[in-house]
């Protein structure tokens, strides 16, 4: 029994496992859309925002959330914007009819 997993290991290694895979210095084609793409902005708040905290596991009131009018976004060349809109936490930054832990119920 021991030669046959000493054998499988042997061949195991053979087959290119172990071989280190160098970056390539020519993008593929999803990279070439996303340098085409440009700059972006990528906008990740929540709940934990505005409770200083890190994570969160969804106890933070609804009524924490501070709803703001508006993104200063002007002037910095973004050419688009990445909102998250929910995260680990469950809030969610659209008005659901699921849940009560929405931007809706933060009053």
């Amino acid at each position: 029994m021991r030669i046959i997993i000493t054998f499988f290991c042997l061949l195991v290694s053979q087959l290119g496992f172990s071989q280190v895979i160098l970056p390539s210095e020519n993008p593929n084609k999803t990279q070439e859309l996303l340098i085409k793409r440009g700059y972006g902005m990528f906008i990740h708040f929540g709940i934990n925002t505005f409770s200083n905290c890190e994570w969160s596991d969804g106890t933070i009131p609804a009524s924490a959330y501070i709803q703001q009018n508006s993104i200063a976004t002007n002037g910095f060349g973004w050419r688009y914007v990445l909102l998250v809109t929910r995260h680990h936490d469950g809030f969610c930054l659209w008005d659901s009819k699921y849940t009560e832990y929405d931007v809706a119920s933060a009053g």
